[in-house]
């Protein structure tokens, strides 16, 4: 808490009353059933800001920065393996579409569906039989 306090402090008020009123939130807490207890900053962010006002605003830095940076980090080395030399005149739409199934390998995909989904659309080339 001492961490947050120093790196935020132009965002708060004071030391000496964002202390007390951290410490009366989280005996706050401490009061409640364990089931009705926020288990993270944005859940936690439903406190009222007449009466924490800057407990409310550290709950709001804390619900908006990000955990890490993996998911865009693997964004840009997925189109960086897509966008070879030999695929430098893909589409923007065919190069979503690649680097959507690269990102999310994992995903099951149901085959029929996008088969269904494929032949009932009425911009196709060629028609076909089945």
């Amino acid at each position: 808490m001492l961490i947050l306090l120093e790196i935020y402090q132009e965002d708060i008020g004071p030391r000496a009353e964002v202390v007390p009123e951290v410490q009366r939130w989280v005996n706050k807490w401490k009061k409640e059933d364990v089931s009705t207890v926020p288990s993270s900053a944005i859940e936690a962010r439903a406190c009222h800001v007449d009466i924490y006002p800057n407990v409310y605003i550290l709950l709001t830095i804390l619900g908006t920065l990000p955990v890490s940076t993996a998911t865009s980090e693997r964004s840009f080395s997925t189109m960086r393996r897509l966008k070879t030399y030999l695929r430098s005149s893909i589409g923007n739409e065919r190069m979503a579409g690649l680097a959507l199934l690269s990102i999310y390998k994992d995903r099951q995909i149901d085959r029929e569906k996008i088969m269904n989904d494929f032949l009932a659309s009425s911009n196709r080339r060629s028609d076909f039989v089945l």
